[in-house]
């Protein structure tokens, strides 16, 4: 069973714009809804809210304690981040029915390592980041592990099916769906120096154009 945390919200009745006044003190607004629940409008200490979602992420149920609420259960579901600082500004969490099956996005993340990568001559390429899994909210994996040290060839390549997943987890995509494959480094470099070679060349026509505009000119 996946990990489960727990986080104390109180409710909040400064909205909109004065928000900003909650952050400038180190509190995060926040919002919980869900089917069956009305939203509410809560916050949380900045710090607290932040080191909890490093360790539980988007993939992991959050017991959300709220006076005057009934338990609730919920997967943090969007974040609003400050376009330059990445800071957090608002958070929302999704309420779940712990007994109904939900589908998640997960991450895929690589392991082992691959002969060919190793030797410089191929280059990881990862059709999915992520992947829909269907399973009961405390069965949703925080990561999907594909091991990539069997692909020893080109002609090789690792499918949904090939995937081990957790019992009672399932994920929602063709199993001949490719998630992994290798291209060839060489084929890289050659594909970037293409595209770096049109750049110079339309660079280059404007001054041309310029000589030949001021010749005209001194005539």
């Amino acid at each position: 069973m996946a990990e489960r945390f727990t986080l104390s919200l109180e409710p909040r009745t400064v909205l909109g714009k004065k928000v900003k006044a909650l952050r400038r003190r180190g509190i995060m607004p926040a919002t919980v809804y869900g089917r069956g629940v009305e939203p509410i409008a809560v916050q949380v200490d900045a710090r607290v809210f932040n080191d909890l979602y490093r360790k539980a992420g988007r993939t992991s149920v959050v017991d959300l304690q709220i006076p005057g609420q009934r338990p609730l259960s919920a997967f943090i579901h969007m974040l609003q981040r400050h376009p330059v600082t990445r800071e957090i500004l608002h958070a929302d969490f999704r309420v779940v029915d712990l007994r109904t099956e939900l589908v998640v996005a997960v991450p895929v993340q690589v392991t082992g390592e691959s002969p060919l990568v190793a030797r410089g001559d191929a280059i990881i390429n990862l059709v999915h980041s992520t992947l829909n899994v269907r399973a009961l909210p405390t069965d949703v994996p925080s990561a999907i592990t594909v091991d990539i040290s069997g692909l020893d060839s080109f002609d090789k390549n690792i499918h949904v099916r090939d995937i081990e997943l957790p019992e009672k987890v399932t994920i929602e995509l063709d199993p001949d769906e490719m998630v992994v494959t290798l291209t060839a480094a060489r084929v890289v470099a050659e594909e970037e120096a293409e595209a770096e070679a049109p750049a110079e060349e339309e660079a280059a026509e404007p001054e041309l154009v310029r000589e030949r505009e001021e010749e005209e000119s001194e005539e």
